[in-house]
């Protein structure tokens, strides 16, 4: 079996490795990485195509072989032409997956957001107002009105996190894990990133080589609202935060002392 099967309107097509797409003739496609997301991925979809009315625009869906019924949904929405579908067999993790979605996108911006509501879709066409004219657009809960609407104990490691890593990479960047950006997509194909990620510790790349190759990074504040359907993509609890505190930590300490 191929790892990869698109689908686009009613086409199907099966890949060995993903074709890069050459050309940009939309404003702007939505990158989103989904695992078991049945609650959440159509409900979204519909968002972003009202928040996103006046833009050309595509939804860009990379799946990682979900158990529940993502695949069909994405696949049914893929045949009104909005959607393109990345189905991934035996491939894991949320970097490759947008790696791959912004491989096969035809926007002159990325939109990389979650599928869980977290990244409020109604804040797509505010970030879209400020592509123009910079090559970063980064929403931020941590500047005058963003915030977080989550659980004590995700809200205050989240927080503390983002304090030791603007310390640590000495940036001004005010939020280092939102994971809700619109990146030109040239721009983006220039970083040289060198590590790998498991969770969303591959921000901290992107934004620190942002910061070094001189982008335009402009925040705007969002609120992330925790996911009210599903279940999330990491464990929660103790465990989750000592092993979340230690995958950024040493994130951050690797670029700052290596690069």
């Amino acid at each position: 079996m191929c790892p990869y099967i698109c689908v686009s309107r009613d086409k199907k097509a099966e890949f060995d490795e993903l074709p890069v797409n050459t050309g940009e003739k939309l404003d702007v496609s939505v990158v989103i990485p989904t695992y078991n997301e049945a609650g959440n991925i159509r409900r979204l979809i519909d968002a972003l195509s009202g928040a996103l009315k006046g833009y050309k625009f595509e939804i860009v869906v990379v799946d990682d072989a979900s158990k529940d019924s993502t695949p069909g949904i994405i696949d049914s929405c893929a045949g009104k032409g909005i959607v393109f579908a990345v189905h991934r067999t035996g491939i894991k993790g949320i970097f490759s997956a947008i790696l791959d979605g912004i491989k096969v996108a035809g926007g002159k911006n990325v939109l990389v957001m979650d599928a869980d509501f977290s990244h409020p879709p109604g804040k797509a066409a505010e970030l879209m107002r400020y592509a123009g004219n910079y090559d970063v657009v980064s929403g931020s809960r941590f500047i005058r009105g963003g915030g977080i609407n989550a659980p004590l104990t995700r809200t205050f490691g989240t927080v503390l996190f983002n304090y030791a890593i603007r310390f640590i990479l000495g940036f001004r960047i005010s939020d280092w894990t939102g994971g809700f950006h619109v990146i030109n997509r040239k721009r983006f194909m220039q970083i040289p990133f060198k590590y790998g990620a498991d969770w969303g510790e591959f921000d901290l790349e992107l934004l620190y080589r942002a910061v070094k190759m001189g982008f335009r990074i402009k925040e705007v504040p969002f609120h992330y609202s925790f996911r009210e359907e599903g279940a999330s993509k990491s464990a929660e609890g103790a465990g989750f935060l000592v092993g979340y505190a230690w995958k950024y930590g040493i994130r951050a300490l690797r670029l700052r002392l290596f690069g």
